[in-house]
């Protein structure tokens, strides 16, 4: 299955994203962001296996700014 890389702005939404996507089934873990986005601050990714579609409206749905879904 493939991984995919979803950029937060913030460790807050990156954690809310996180545990919102552990409840739902998903395996997710976050990371800080060190590549990419340069300039734009520190940022971290919500790494997780799964339909990248379905998360993120479940993240949309529950409010969690994200900056893109990348497969990586």
């Amino acid at each position: 299955m493939s991984r995919y890389a979803v950029s937060t702005d913030s460790i807050t939404y990156a954690l809310k994203g996180r545990d919102l996507l552990r409840r739902k089934g998903f395996s997710a873990y976050t990371e800080r962001r060190t590549t990419g986005l340069s300039g734009a601050g520190c940022g971290y990714n919500i790494i997780f296996s799964g339909d990248p579609k379905q998360v993120q409206n479940l993240l949309s749905d529950a409010g969690i700014k994200t900056k893109g879904i990348n497969q990586i």
